[in-house]
């Protein structure tokens, strides 16, 4: 059975399968219990999460408040099934990104349908449910838990910081040398993330916690140096990726498709089974190619 692991202090993780891979819910136990993400299905609910929170002695019914990174499908998916066997379940969400905890469908069909050659169907069965509490950046959801801003993987991307430990739970904002889902980071707009590395750099945390197991920073990363370092590491990836982008541009190789493809295969983690989200890097890149 898959069960929460205790991180740091009372931020415990659960790597909910998810392919070949796996997606972080994050539950942290105090006077009010906060559970972030919920796994890409409906059955991740009641195949891990409630098994796991029973084996700390909880149920959805002790947790307080049903919190997300953002809403796309591998970490909104559960949300749905959570509302249907805890109706009185409260959701907060991001000022960023409660249009889309309502309705992540259309969010998916966005993203999606910019790269229809490269991807797959949107992901249409995603249900929402109703915000009950809307956050602004860097508003407190309870005492000493914040909501921080963090796009560029997605537009809606936050953190949240849990302030006793400096821990930040990134989910996708924060993403190292990407997944093999993904083949390389993926990042909707560069400029975001970039700015989003160096707003992390800034609160000096002393750990993260990701929502998956990313190339070149791993998930879990503890210490405020080693943090520090992880996310230089990944403004650092940016630059190798615009330099490798401003070659092939240079050589005259333009389709983001057939650059995404070389990148992959030169410095990524492994070709996935569909291009869309190396294109959205690649594009952003293509941007800035001088």
């Amino acid at each position: 059975m898959k069960e929460f692991e205790n991180i740091v202090g009372n931020i415990y993780l659960l790597k909910v399968p998810f392919g070949d891979s796996w997606t972080g819910v994050t539950l942290i136990k105090g006077r009010e219990n906060v559970l972030i993400d919920t796994g890409s299905r409906l059955d991740d609910v009641d195949e891990y999460i409630i098994p796991a929170l029973e084996n700390l002695g909880l149920d959805l019914s002790d947790i307080s408040w049903l919190v997300n990174t953002h809403s796309h499908g591998d970490h909104i998916g559960g949300y749905r099934r959570v509302k249907e066997i805890c109706p009185q379940m409260r959701i907060a969400a991001s000022k960023s990104d409660a249009a889309n905890v309502e309705d992540p469908a259309a969010l998916a069909v966005r993203i999606r349908t910019r790269f229809p050659k490269y991807s797959p169907a949107p992901q249409s069965y995603l249900k929402g449910v109703k915000v009950d509490r809307v956050l602004g950046d860097g508003e407190k959801l309870i005492p000493g838990l914040k909501v921080i801003q963090t796009p560029g993987h997605d537009p809606g991307c936050v953190c949240w910081f849990e302030e006793k430990t400096g821990t930040l739970i990134t989910g996708d904002s924060v993403q190292g040398g990407g997944t093999p889902t993904q083949g390389i980071g993926f990042y909707q707009n560069l400029d975001d993330y970039r700015a989003s590395m160096n707003k992390l750099l800034a609160l000096k945390a002393n750990n993260i916690i990701c929502g998956h197991d990313y190339d070149k920073i791993g998930a879990v990363i503890k210490g405020e140096k080693e943090v520090e370092e992880a996310l230089r590491l990944c403004l650092r990836i940016t630059d190798t990726y615009q330099d490798y982008v401003n070659k092939k541009m240079s050589e005259g190789i333009t389709d983001s498709g057939k650059i995404a493809v070389s990148m992959i295969n030169d410095i990524g983690c492994g070709m996935p089974p569909a291009l869309f989200m190396a294109v959205y890097t690649v594009t952003e890149h293509i941007k800035k190619y001088l």
